[in-house]
């Protein structure tokens, strides 16, 4: 399909925000399957941008960290400089993770000051295209799972609001994930429900690239023989391309370690990403299962 080819050359930009230590970039690596952001348990002795290029399945893209952006440093008077250097290292952004850990019990100061200099540096729309990630969910008794993700992401929610009102921060979605489990103290694996969100927030610049990159991941099915009327003689498997049968009925689990686990996705989380990829691409709703037989 010639969305989909257009956008192989495009690339994805994620800006990760949160305090250092959090598990930003153990998170990001796991969604994407491989080491795309340098873990760093050290706290850093002053706010920067760093940014990494990674590549997967021919698709470029970029995780912007923000090291010091939350961190309790005292750099008073040097805010409108680093603001200047987020905006001149995120010329792109597609999509913003807020990172905290859940077992926090309220919001941090440091925190409040990330979230205010995040909305001066690229106005509330961020917002629109944000993700709450609580992380160390494993360290949370199941018992009081609910509450605390509800109230964690309620009080998170409040301080955005200053900055946005209270639409644009009430729908800002939140999940929890335990890098150290491959579930949530409610026993639901996190990986799947983590991607969903993500890509339903993910610009529409973004999202087929996004997907392009993942999608070997989403959904593994026997192999084909290979198109002969490929001038490249590839499949669309082997060209990277989604497996277009997840968009139908079939949905079957994916392990392979070569790119990483595979994502599995219950009902719900299966029909957010339809819904997300049928407002981006409205032709895929209008050909519907017929997709399946002419791509997949």
């Amino acid at each position: 399909m010639e969305t989909l080819q257009i956008s192989r050359d495009k690339k994805f930009v994620f800006l990760l925000v949160g305090r250092t230590g959090v598990g930003k970039s153990s998170t990001v690596n796991t969604l994407m399957g491989k080491e795309v952001a340098r873990v760093n348990p050290f706290e850093p002795s002053t706010m920067m941008v760093e940014s990494y290029d990674s590549e997967i399945n021919g698709i470029h893209f970029t995780v912007i960290d923000t090291p010091g952006l939350c961190d309790d440093l005292e750099e008073a008077g040097n805010d409108q400089q680093y603001l200047e250097l987020m905006r001149s290292k995120a010329t792109q952004l597609d999509v913003m993770w807020f990172v905290s850990p859940l077992n926090d019990t309220r919001v941090r100061v440091d925190e409040k000051r990330g979230i205010k200099l995040i909305s001066e540096a690229f106005s509330s729309e961020v917002w629109e295209r944000a993700v709450i990630v609580f992380t160390f969910a494993d360290k949370i008794d199941a018992s009081d799972y609910p509450v605390a993700l509800q109230k964690r992401t309620e009080l998170i929610r409040k301080e955005i609001a200053k900055y946005t009102g209270d639409e644009v921060a009430n729908n800002i979605p939140s999940v929890a994930v335990a890098n150290k489990s491959e579930t949530t103290p409610d026993g639901n694996k996190w990986l799947g429900e983590l991607y969903t969100k993500v890509f339903v927030r993910m610009s529409e610049k973004g999202t087929i690239p996004f997907l392009l990159a993942t999608a070997g991941r989403i959904n593994k099915i026997e192999k084909k023989p290979k198109d002969k009327s490929n001038t490249d003689g590839q499949s669309s498997e082997d060209r990277g391309e989604p497996n277009w049968r997840f968009y139908g009925q079939q949905n079957p689990q994916q392990v392979d370690a070569a790119v990483g686990v595979g994502f599995e996705f219950n009902d719900e989380q299966k029909e957010e990403v339809k819904k997300k990829l049928f407002d981006v691409i409205p032709v895929l709703e209008a050909i519907g299962e017929a997709i399946g037989s002419t791509i997949g």
